[in-house]
């Protein structure tokens, strides 16, 4: 066996990894600014992380989908770069870089087509990197608040630096300064102006104003959630309970579960588990999913309770819905119930997704109740005579294949190319995939 390629790395000389050093440079961007890096950060200088800022955080071409996921991956080793200035050497001068950096990118946002959200990503990264280096305490607070402003006032309309995130660094006079240009620019953007003041009053702990800001009139879950969640960061849990379980009985929908999640967490950080058991019984009986059996089953679980609490949950799900039922019973590993539920209404048809669960699940102990779900999501699926359904209908069939082998059921095989013998492309299909 011939050696690994770090084996033969080190078997190099120098003289030998210089040359292929040079070599890998004329000919990959990527190596030429690797090298351009590691030689900027020996030497400390920002001027050359300065010029690959330039060169790689910049762009004037129109970014198509998959032009965004590479320009965004091509960033990374600068990002990096950025990110050990930051561990190792915060000052005046690498704050204004990542503020330079940030602004590129978000140039570059307003003419890409960031779907992927990859770039955004990169945006965010530079901003959680430019608050940790304010953190250090290097920059001029009323600049501070000054750069703040106009990235959020002038520049740009999808990030909000965070005051809060930045107090420590922008201290008295930095947040005066904030609060003053914030007012001179409310008539300019008033939903920035609106996040300003919110997190204004999270600062300054003022509960009724907080209220009055995030709240509005108190008519929506998320109304609620968000007045829970500036208590929770205020470290009043508390009011987070009193939010919660006012939202919980003032309102209804799916956004509730967030309110009984924050209240949760609330009773778990005081190691109350009884009393998280009942918010999540609560949940369940009043809107209940497979997602709020599991949570009670975790909830019951961390007092051994569970053995007294499933079949309720059960009861409440068969119920109400059938589907999600037969998912929480999968969960359980009851793979018995399950199946003898989904069969037991021939007219109700849990859907495909279901079938292919319930037939994995049947695959060791039913070979023939899986052979059957599988085949029912194959006949479906061959109701459209196209390709893509093809395609699907022969992954399956594969799945199909490895549980009739153990149940010796090859004449099923047989009989679907029989009923498709005028679909030569789907019979070119399962000839490709060795299917019998």
């Amino acid at each position: 066996m011939g050696r690994s390629e770090a084996e033969l790395v080190v078997s190099l000389t120098e003289a030998q990894l210089r040359e292929v050093l040079s070599s890998a440079v004329e000919r990959h961007e990527d190596v030429a600014r690797a090298v351009r890096l590691v030689a900027a950060r020996a030497t400390g200088d920002l001027k050359q992380l300065r010029a690959e800022v330039d060169r790689g955080l910049r762009t004037r071409r129109l970014l198509g989908y998959r032009e965004s996921i590479e320009w965004a991956h091509a960033t990374r080793p600068i990002v990096a770069e950025l990110r050990a200035a930051v561990g190792t050497s915060p000052s005046v001068e690498l704050i204004e870089l990542l503020q330079r950096a940030v602004g590129h990118v978000v140039k570059v946002i307003q003419h890409a087509d960031d779907s992927s959200g990859l770039i955004g990503d990169v945006a965010r990264e530079l901003l959680n990197l430019h608050a940790e280096a304010c953190d250090a305490r290097v920059a001029d607070p009323v600049k501070l608040a000054s750069w703040m402003i106009r990235f959020r006032f002038v520049d740009q309309d999808f990030f909000e630096p965070d005051p809060v995130r930045y107090a420590n660094a922008l201290g008295e006079a930095g947040l005066a300064a904030y609060r003053k240009a914030v007012t001179e620019h409310e008539d300019q953007d008033s939903f920035a102006a609106r996040y300003a003041w919110e997190r204004l009053a999270v600062l300054d702990g003022d509960v009724d104003r907080i209220v009055a800001l995030v709240g509005g009139d108190l008519s929506a879950p998320y109304h609620f959630v968000r007045v829970a969640e500036a208590m929770a960061e205020l470290g009043r849990d508390e009011d987070v309970l009193s939010w919660c379980l006012r939202g919980t009985a003032e309102t209804s929908g799916w956004q509730t579960s967030k309110l009984y999640d924050l209240a949760c967490e609330v009773y778990k950080r005081r190691s109350q588990p009884v009393e998280v058991l009942g918010l999540r019984r609560a949940e369940h009986e009043r809107m209940p999913s497979s997602s709020t059996y599991a949570a009670l089953r975790r909830a019951a679980e961390a007092v051994d309770a569970w053995e007294f609490e499933r079949e309720a949950a059960r009861a409440t799900l068969r119920r109400l819905d059938k589907g999600a039922y037969i998912d929480a019973l999968l969960s359980d590993d009851d793979a018995q119930l399950a199946w003898e539920t989904a069969v037991a209404d021939p007219d109700w048809d849990p859907g495909a997704a279901m079938w292919l669960r319930l037939a994995e699940a049947r695959e060791k102990d039913r070979p023939r109740d899986a052979l059957a779900a599988y085949w029912r999501v194959v006949g479906e699926m061959l109701e459209q005579a196209d390709r893509r359904a093809y395609s699907r209908a022969v992954r399956i069939l594969k799945r199909a294949r490895a549980t009739a082998e153990a149940g010796e059921m090859y004449p099923a095989f047989a009989a679907l190319r029989a009923q498709q013998r005028r679909r030569p492309t789907l019979i070119a299909m399962l000839d490709k995939a060795g299917l019998p």
